[in-house]
């Protein structure tokens, strides 16, 4: 039977350690950015449900049309558009659903959407927002991904409160 050379033994227990961190470095930070796809994913659902509200309130159909839009458009960017690996890229319709015109509403439309000032702003913010979230794919989403949620929850309340203060 032959003997094995303890440093041989050594230096295998020590490249199979190396490799157990690794693996348990990079299980954590699947752990990590799982756990941030799903805060995105939660907060595109909020701010969509927000949208869906303003859009309730339109008395034009076609202003009612565009922020249902772009509620559809929040909810599938913040969720199955952010792509770890993915090139971080928007296709065009979705784009166009979140452009900052919105605010604008419907082209065709004789007057601008029932919003108030902090809803446009909001509104315009909550869309630019979505927007880069599949783009954080391509550097830091682990620390990207919570920053745009937490100002999109900031204009959310902001609007929540310009609604309360100004009624």
């Amino acid at each position: 039977m032959p003997v094995r050379d303890a440093g041989a033994d050594a230096a295998e227990d020590q490249e199979h350690e190396q490799e157990q961190e690794e693996e348990n470095r990079e299980r954590a930070q699947r752990q990590v950015v799982n756990e941030v796809l799903a805060l995105a994913a939660e907060t595109g659902r909020r701010a969509a449900g927000w949208v869906r509200e303003l859009a309730v309130r339109q008395t034009d159909e076609g202003h009612r049309r565009v922020l249902e839009r772009a509620a559809g458009a929040i909810e599938q960017t913040s969720g199955r558009e952010i792509v770890p690996g993915g090139e971080g890229q928007l296709d065009g319709d979705l784009r166009y659903d979140l452009a900052a015109g919105l605010v604008a509403g419907n082209p065709y439309a004789g007057a601008l959407p029932v919003l108030d000032a902090g809803e446009r702003v909001a509104l315009a913010a909550v869309c630019a927002l979505v927007a880069a979230m599949p783009v954080t794919v391509l550097n830091d989403p682990a620390r990207e991904l919570p920053a745009l949620c937490a100002v999109i929850d900031d204009a959310l309340a902001l609007a929540a409160w310009e609604e309360v203060a100004g009624a």
